[in-house]
């Protein structure tokens, strides 16, 4: 099985594409991760490199993407039988941006409905086939996971990239806010809503980064600032930074095997040269209810202007998440941006006291159960995505960069990730500490074995 995309450059598109749909071959039946398979278009696109001459950083690599983005010629299912039927006319930007690299858009990977929830039915986690892969990117995980590509896109507004990475045992990256365009991606939250990779390694992760960030100024929300050096800090390794480790929100409603992954995760950072430093993120906590309420107002409100939906076909979890946003008043929405705002301060005054990076898990416990609408959470009956996302909502709150790799494996050898946090735009340091961590890990390797546990 392929591993990196190191490799998978330097082979032959024909034949990296064949490998790729000989793998959906054997494992899709299983883990349904793909929405759509452009199985006859990938096999011309990359004999045409062939024939052509190959070219570009990503040339000839197969690549999956998230179904809320546009890709021409097909339709934006968005997981959703109530999505409008009609065919994308244009590529979404990111799209666009992995085609001029040379890469060969092998399909489109199932969502959460309209990325509003962390499930992602039907498909399953390829470490256990009974668990969840989480969401809303369940998808692009899974299918890193189980070895299909080595890379693909998803979108975050409260850890969707990072959630299914962590579950899946792969990395994901949530850049910095506005880094990588949102054009001709279904929006769920103006405001929180991040595109960015998932990759089998950070390299992988980072191959994709580099092209599609940068700023479009058709995307009201994009930044202009510039792209740094993602690999600036690759070789700088741990020693010289300052890591926090907050006990409060972070730390203390952990299950006891995460826990014990993440202790020796903080470990393996010290070792390796890093000053670790208990901390306190003032207002943190607030940081769900923050979501909660600028997430479901700004859903009803891209949801009401949008054409061609059958809302009666949503999902009951959808529907109720759309009717409690638009149940918000203005007074609501306004208590919530201050409420941001003091979580914002909060990480502000925190890295001023002279961290680097903070980290946590990424997830409070391993997957849960294919069909759990609640799970235990801090020993409190807690609906799934708040306990989900407990721990991935600050960096949409903030718009800070934040990484997933993997950490280790908890008691039923379900993946188990770490989560290091930066200061907005600080993406070179955050992705280099984690490629450092990945390297001393060393779980790159580790394989998934398709079963119930």
């Amino acid at each position: 099985m392929t591993r990196t995309l190191e490799n998978t450059t330097t082979a032959d598109p024909v034949e990296s594409v064949r490998a790729a749909l000989a793998r959906i071959a054997v494992t899709e039946d299983r883990i349904q991760a793909f929405a759509a398979v452009f199985a006859d278009e990938s096999l011309g696109l990359a004999q045409q490199l062939v024939e052509d001459g190959t070219h570009g950083p990503l040339a000839g690599v197969p690549v999956v993407v998230k179904d809320i983005y546009d890709v021409v010629g097909y339709r934006t299912g968005n997981g959703s039988l109530g999505a409008p039927e009609h065919l994308a006319t244009v590529d979404s930007e990111a799209v666009r941006r992995l085609r001029e690299a040379g890469a060969i858009i092998l399909g489109k990977t199932t969502t959460h409905e309209y990325a509003y929830g962390v499930n992602t039915p039907p498909t399953r986690n390829p470490w256990c086939l009974d668990r969840i892969p989480g969401g809303s990117s369940g998808g692009t995980g899974a299918a890193i996971a189980a070895g299909v590509v080595t890379s693909g896109l998803g979108t975050d507004t409260g850890g969707s990239i990072r959630i299914p990475a962590a579950l899946c045992g792969v990395t994901g990256h949530k850049p910095t806010y506005g880094m990588v365009s949102r054009r001709g991606v279904s929006a769920l939250s103006s405001t929180l809503d991040h595109t960015g990779p998932l990759g089998r390694t950070v390299d992988d992760t980072v191959a994709l980064l580099e092209v599609i960030a940068g700023h479009d100024p058709a995307d009201p929300h994009s930044s202009s600032v510039p792209v740094p050096d993602f690999r600036a800090e690759f070789d700088r390794g741990l020693a010289g930074l300052t890591i926090g480790v907050a006990q409060h929100y972070f730390c203390d409603r952990l299950d006891a095997d995460v826990a014990a992954v993440f202790e020796q995760a903080v470990r393996t950072l010290e070792a390796a040269g890093a000053t670790i430093r208990a901390v306190d993120v003032p207002d943190v906590a607030l940081s769900p209810d923050v979501v909660k309420v600028v997430c479901g107002v700004e859903a009803a409100a891209w949801h009401a202007r949008q054409t061609g939906m059958d809302p009666d076909r949503f999902g009951p979890d959808v529907q109720d998440a759309l009717a409690a946003g638009a149940a918000y008043s203005g007074v609501d929405y306004l208590e919530a941006l201050r409420a941001r705002d003091a979580v914002s301060a909060g990480m502000t005054a925190m890295f001023d006291s002279g961290i680097d990076l903070l980290v946590s898990a990424t997830i409070p416990m391993t997957a849960p159960t294919y069909g759990a609408t609640e799970v235990l959470f801090g020993g409190q009956r807690t609906p799934i995505l708040w306990a989900i996302n407990a721990l991935t909502v600050p960096a949409n709150v903030t718009g800070m960069p934040a990484l997933t790799v993997p950490a280790g494996f908890g008691a039923n050898g379900l993946p188990v990730g770490l989560q290091l946090m930066g200061r907005p735009g600080c993406d070179p340091t955050v992705l280099g500490a984690g490629r450092a961590f990945e390297q001393r890990a060393g779980l790159t390797e580790a394989e998934p074995d398709f079963k119930e546990k």
